[in-house]
């Protein structure tokens, strides 16, 4: 068969959706090597992948990425997307093309994978490599008419002036906000040997790849009128029950008459107080059952009667008993809560987060607070979707459109498909 390198960003949202399509990859009698994070070595392998590590200059290991990164904590919204862009996902670029091209050397892969960060993978191929495939593992940031920019969470246009907004927005970060990171990308790339881009490096990070796979659906994402030809949703990447996990001591409250409400703040942005504590405060005296997940034993001090913590619980296991999900907005957690057919309340400001938030919005399925907030807009976000039935009806809507995918199957049939054309599909 054939033979397939990863390339993933060393980070749980970006490793998580790989994983049971490197399984699925191998079950079909696929060769395939991943490069990632020392912390993921155990996890790949068990799969019977071949693991390479990434420098060591671009791997956290066990470190918080904000503690890695630390002028990541100094930063948020737009500031820090810049700075994701150009100190991470293009200053990683040469040195994960090094050990690309080592390991190319010994494995001649058929193609070469690699998610949305990774860009060496996609970059192989003007190289002379072999044809690449993005795994789309954040909203899409593409542009298009009547979007907003990526970063600013705006939802699209859909009066003449909205609209008309979003395109002079689009102009304007094009050709002056982004104008430093698109030099910076240049630079990188003549310091590879390739020619500057001839369009924004939003646009060509979705040009370049033999095959994009975009982990959601059309359904979640803003309406647009056309794709590049290379570009496939696959859906959202499920988490499946882990037979054997053992429930901790208050699992049976869960079968208790009561709202299950759980909160969630993700594996980045760890300031407690930025959500857990206020969400914790906010429904502290509600009739509900409150669930903090992840936080170990004894973090949070003395927690409520009607709260329960625990350090990891599979989001398999726990979606089915969850009513209403309060989070920071990661991509693949929220749609995994959607697939469940639970209804959000997001107060993301980091990362690609408010994008998640205002995809929530836009579908109906939650509430965007917009922002790191307090206990009162969470008690209230919480009051309005248990009163109002038709949070839970959109978000069952995306229940039933995330259930027509199966990511990993479409993935896989996909990748065989460009190795066997050899070209953009």
């Amino acid at each position: 068969m054939s033979k397939i390198i990863i390339l993933a960003e060393p980070a749980e949202g970006h490793i998580n959706p790989f994983v049971p399509i490197m399984s699925r990859l191998v079950e079909h009698g696929h060769d395939v090597v991943c490069i990632t994070g020392q912390k993921f070595k155990q996890r790949v392998e068990n799969i019977g992948v071949l693991f390479y590590p990434l420098p060591a200059r671009w791997d956290p290991e066990d470190n918080e990425p904000y503690d890695f990164f630390p002028e990541l904590k100094k930063l948020k919204g737009l500031a820090q997307i810049k700075y994701y862009l150009k100190h991470i996902m293009y200053d990683q670029v040469p040195d994960v093309l090094e050990i690309l091209q080592h390991v190319l050397k010994d494995f001649p892969a058929d193609v070469v994978i690699s998610d949305t960060f990774m860009l060496a993978g996609n970059w192989i191929t003007e190289l002379g490599g072999p044809p690449s495939v993005r795994l789309s593992v954040i909203p899409l940031s593409l542009p298009g008419k009547g979007i907003a920019p990526f970063g600013l969470g705006l939802l699209p246009g859909k009066s003449f002036y909205s609209r008309l907004r979003n395109n002079i927005l689009s102009y304007v970060f094009d050709k002056l906000l982004f104008r430093d990171v698109q030099n910076h990308a240049n630079t990188i790339r003549r310091s590879t040997g390739l020619s500057d881009f001839d369009k924004s490096f939003f646009i060509k990070g979705y040009e370049i790849p033999s095959l994009v796979l975009h982990t959601s659906t059309s359904a979640f994402e803003y309406a647009r009128k056309e794709y590049p030809v290379n570009f496939r949703f696959i859906g959202p990447v499920l988490l499946a029950p882990n037979n054997t996990f053992k429930t901790p001591g208050w699992w049976a409250k869960l079968e208790q008459d009561l709202p299950v409400i759980l909160i969630t703040q993700g594996t980045v942005a760890q300031n407690h107080d930025d959500l857990i504590r206020p969400a914790i405060e906010a429904l502290k005296e509600e009739k509900v059952i409150v669930l903090v997940v992840p936080i170990n034993e004894g973090e949070l001090g003395c927690l409520p009667e009607n709260t329960f913590s625990a350090p990891y619980i599979p989001f398999g296991n726990l979606l089915p008993h969850v009513d209403i999900m309060i989070t920071n907005g990661g991509f693949g957690g929220a749609q995994n809560a959607l697939a469940h057919g639970i209804p959000l309340i997001i107060t993301g400001a980091t990362e690609d987060k408010m994008e998640v938030a205002a995809r929530v919005e836009n579908s109906g399925a939650g509430i965007n607070l917009r922002k790191q907030t307090n206990a009162a807009d969470i008690k209230n976000a919480v009051v309005k979707i248990l009163k109002d039935r038709s949070f839970k009806l959109k978000a069952t809507a995306l229940q039933v459109d995330f259930a027509k995918y199966d990511a990993p199957a479409l993935a896989v049939k996909w990748i065989e498909k460009l190795i066997e054309a050899k070209t953009i599909l």
